[in-house]
């Protein structure tokens, strides 16, 4: 059976620096950055103390703007998402407005996607509760004399936790929710890899386009670095210091020197079609996937058992091998030689090691063509990394554009636009990868 040819036709982002494809990739045109004090949030998870230092996990890139009731209907659905839940529903309905679907979407079996023809598939995470939404249950633990019986937990939870508690909470429930919303009686899969999530999705949406079991498939990702609970975790990656840099410009990706990594928080979608059903209904393709692929290789951390967030340790946490594989992999799959790459859209998020790696697979494949790093303006927005990074390259080529990279050209071996350059070959390098050694290449042309 021929392989069916697949394109993007809408993106949805919601982002630190910008709500929508317009708003994201204009922000990313001017050198924007959304890295701050996280006493600037405005979502009521954790915040520094008025007069504590501004340091380490207390600098991030918080989404401001977001409302969630612009997007989500029902409303009342908003009780069981969380706030990354809310996100991913956000974004998926700005890619199906940006695809020209909001007329055929929620599928009906009169319109022009069937439900059945219709999938969604998305790349998640770990979504931790606030601590304080579990408080009461555990005051109910308290005896009088201040002793703690966690044996008293279940009967406590049951009297203080709403009882639809943990649907707020599951992986699976962005795709779940968005599924619902959009009537796909599709394919509906959720993939919990890491950084690589959305991309592993994209992938997956490209089977079910190739098997014949979908003709349009929304695909997205959804992550977070700042959650309250999230934030008392960190020894996977070195926590910025602040040292003499201004705040603004402490998420320094491919910097030899960079400080530490700043957690973000994000989501994105994309809208997948088979080429012959976008022509079909005369949709504007922003990109086409020519080549996919997904390597493993463990990382020294793994190897070694140890995790450790220091900026230089010796088990290291770049991938380089597994990048490098998965480079190979998509240009012999496209029949494309490595000068022929225009732009890398990077996975380097200010960790030397894991920045490191990246910048070794580049030059060991021979791609020397411009960069743009993300992470610069959004900070790590974890498992909605790879999805963004995807985004990116699809609105490039939409737009025959390179975006600018903040604070660039730090690495001899990186080359960062100052300022937006026309994009000169029509193919774009999305990477992703993770600190255990998985890895994902897609080519976009």
């Amino acid at each position: 059976m021929p392989r069916e040819t697949v394109v993007i036709t809408g993106v949805g982002i919601v982002s630190a620096i910008g709500i929508g494809q317009q708003d994201y990739f204009d922000a990313l045109l001017e050198g924007r950055t959304a890295v701050r004090s996280l006493a600037d949030r405005t979502d009521g998870e954790a915040k520094p103390a008025p007069d504590e230092t501004i340091d380490g996990v207390w600098i991030g890139a918080p989404i401001i703007d977001f409302q969630a009731k612009q997007y989500v209907k029902p409303r009342k659905a908003l009780k069981v998402m969380c706030r990354e839940i809310q996100t991913a529903f956000a974004s998926a309905q700005l890619a199906i407005e940006h695809a020209g679907l909001a007329d055929s979407i929620p599928a009906s079996d009169s319109g022009a996607v069937p439900p059945e023809r219709l999938g969604a598939v998305f790349g998640s995470e770990i979504f931790f509760n606030p601590p304080d939404e579990l408080a009461d249950a555990m005051r109910g633990c308290i005896d009088e004399s201040g002793q703690f019986h966690p044996e008293r937990f279940g009967v406590s939870a049951q009297r203080e936790v709403m009882p639809l508690w943990m649907l707020k909470y599951l992986p699976n429930m962005p795709a779940c929710q968005v599924g619902i919303s959009i009537n796909s009686q599709g394919p509906n899969n959720s993939l919990v890899l890491g950084d690589v999530s959305g991309p592993a999705a994209l992938l997956e949406a490209e089977s079910y386009l190739n098997r014949g079991i979908a003709d349009v498939v929304l695909v997205g990702a959804t992550g977070t670095r700042i959650g309250s609970t999230r934030m008392l975790y960190h020894r996977d990656l070195p926590v910025p210091e602040r040292g003499d840099l201004p705040i603004e410009d402490l998420s320094r990706p491919h910097d030899p020197d960079a400080p530490g990594v700043v957690g973000g928080e994000g989501a994105g979608s994309l809208v997948v079609e088979t080429r012959r059903h976008a022509e079909q209904r005369g949709a504007n393709i922003l990109a086409t996937v020519l080549a996919a692929a997904s390597r493993f290789s463990p990382t020294a951390a793994i190897r070694s058992g140890y995790r450790e967030p220091e900026p230089n340790t010796p088990h290291s946490r770049q991938a380089s091998t597994a990048i490098q594989m998965a480079i190979q992999a998509v240009l012999q799959q496209s029949g494309l030689t490595s000068d022929q790459i225009g732009l890398v859209v990077s996975h380097a998020i200010g960790d030397r090691q894991v920045d490191a790696g990246e910048a070794t697979a580049l030059a060991e494949s021979g791609v020397t063509c411009p960069v743009v790093a993300v992470s610069a303006a959004l900070g790590h927005t974890g498992a909605a990394s790879g999805v963004i990074e995807l985004a990116t390259g699809a609105l490039s080529l939409a737009k025959k554009t390179i975006p600018p990279t903040r604070h660039g050209g730090t690495h001899p071996g990186i080359t960062f636009a100052e300022a937006p350059e026309p994009l000169k070959s029509p193919y774009v390098l999305c990477l992703s990868h993770t600190t255990d050694g998985s890895a994902m290449a897609v080519l976009l042309g």
